[in-house]
């Protein structure tokens, strides 16, 4: 009943912020993937039940330290009015839970999907701001390289790129940020179930960094191309998002493949869990 009841304060203890978060997820563009997050992790959980209720065992105290390690976090959140630190210490609360009322085997057990809740936190706009013109330069310089290679006459300045035909701006909307995150977000759930091993994992989702960043550069490439061969109208509109949809598709084409082939390399691997349970 001790737990029972210290989970509803903490769940009372967090309404404001999680009240917060989905007000954050609606309305920011950089945030929109973290509702996503609690659902897949929920989803794992529920998938990986049998598995978990086998790693069940006696809590552990040091549970306890970690749920007041979680509530001080939210508490120094609430100070600095950082949404980041506030979504972090709900998975060190999830995580202080999970160890006090059913052990560290099970803690263990459960650790992607707590510890994947730490992704539903949003970006401090800071580094969003940090990010934006770095990409945005990367994006235009690619997009005008590529575009000499094919002979069609063009000029950069910056983020803005002259055609023939037109002058296009990589604005910030249109600097792959919104798409990295989201990319990073759902190649962590695909890694989880594809991948058996940890350092596989972590290589499929930092691949996703690198191919997000070049997908947009691309993407602005292909804008370009559309200028000089359809028309201006190929910067807006229908043509546009057409553009930009298709490029977006064709990114998950590497990734998939590559998980593919770090799946087959990766041979069945048992836990120490999985062998005590057995």
């Amino acid at each position: 009943m001790i737990r029972v009841g210290i989970a509803l304060v903490l769940a009372v203890l967090y309404v404001p912020a999680m009240a917060e978060m989905f007000h954050v997820w609606q309305t920011d563009t950089y945030a929109g993937h973290g509702m996503f997050v609690p659902l897949f992790s929920a989803l794992v959980a529920w998938t990986d039940r049998e598995r978990l209720r086998a790693a069940v065992g006696r809590g552990h105290p040091a549970g306890i330290a970690l749920i007041l390690a979680g509530v001080g976090l939210l508490a120094l959140g609430a100070l600095g009015g950082s949404l980041l630190v506030k979504g972090l210490s709900v998975a060190v609360v999830v995580a202080g839970l999970v160890m006090w009322s059913f052990g560290t085997d099970c803690l263990r057990a459960a650790a992607f999907p707590v510890g994947f809740l730490v992704l539903m936190a949003p970006l401090p706009r800071p580094v969003v701001d940090a990010l934006t013109l770095d990409l945005q330069l990367f994006a235009a310089g690619f997009a005008a390289a590529a575009l000499r290679l094919l002979d069609i006459p063009v000029y950069q300045t910056g983020v803005t790129i002259e055609l023939p035909a037109l002058t296009l701006q990589v604005a910030e909307v249109c600097n792959g940020l919104r798409f990295l995150l989201a990319l990073l977000v759902l190649t962590a759930a695909f890694a989880q179930v594809t991948q058996r091993s940890i350092p596989r994992k972590v290589a499929l989702v930092a691949s996703a960094i690198p191919i997000a960043i070049f997908a947009n550069a691309t993407r602005v490439a292909a804008i370009g191309l559309g200028v000089h061969f359809i028309g201006p109208e190929a910067a807006s509109g229908t043509i546009h998002n057409w553009i930009g949809k298709g490029v977006w598709g064709l990114t998950l084409i590497p990734l998939i493949l590559l998980g593919l082939l770090l799946a087959r390399g990766g041979g069945p691997k048992v836990s120490r869990l999985e062998e005590k349970v057995a």
